[in-house]
């Protein structure tokens, strides 16, 4: 049996920056932990199906802005039109989609107007800063936080409804 030749000192350097190569490139692939583009300010990809009789699912890009007493609430199409434009203050909610506005609502019922099911605003806000606060009917999966992914379940009232968040991040 032949003896392999021992590594000659270019293969020694050779192999040693393929490695550390490898290292660097394999560094890239991780994913970057979520970091909020700025304080009180979400951007992301929403996507909302209701298991009702037929099944709808609704998907949007959105801008959520301010808090659960004051904000604004930006969904845009997928060619990037604004769907519809929600704002609210201690006074009224405001809804706009094209040329209809609709005022006087809770924000809960004015964004069931776009996304076909009531999503619980309030504790969205909670949701997207990373705090599982409770909404009565719905249970909040946070474990993806880090990741920019909320997950969420309506189970009451009827029909149930998953909500999925993808957050926009300006980790880099």
């Amino acid at each position: 049996m032949k003896t392999p030749a021992p590594m000659t000192r270019r293969q020694c350097l050779a192999l040693g920056s393929a490695a550390w190569l490898a290292l660097g490139l394999s560094a890239c692939a991780l994913p970057k932990p979520y970091a909020p583009l700025q304080e009180g300010v979400w951007r992301g990809r929403m996507a909302l199906h209701t298991e009702e009789e037929p099944p709808q699912s609704h998907v949007a890009t959105f801008e959520l802005r301010g808090h659960a007493q004051a904000g604004a609430l930006d969904v845009f199409t997928p060619l990037g039109s604004i769907l519809a434009r929600l704002h609210w203050d201690a006074r009224q909610a405001v809804l706009e989609t094209g040329s209809e506005t609709h005022t006087g609502q809770t924000l809960d019922e004015l964004a069931q107007r776009i996304f076909g099911a009531p999503i619980p605003i309030a504790a969205l806000f909670a949701w997207l800063s990373g705090r599982a606060q409770p909404e009565p009917g719905w249970l909040v999966d946070l474990s993806r936080y880090d990741q920019g992914r909320i997950f969420a379940v309506r189970q009451q009232p009827l029909p149930r409804a998953t909500l999925r968040v993808i957050l926009q991040s300006d980790a880099v």
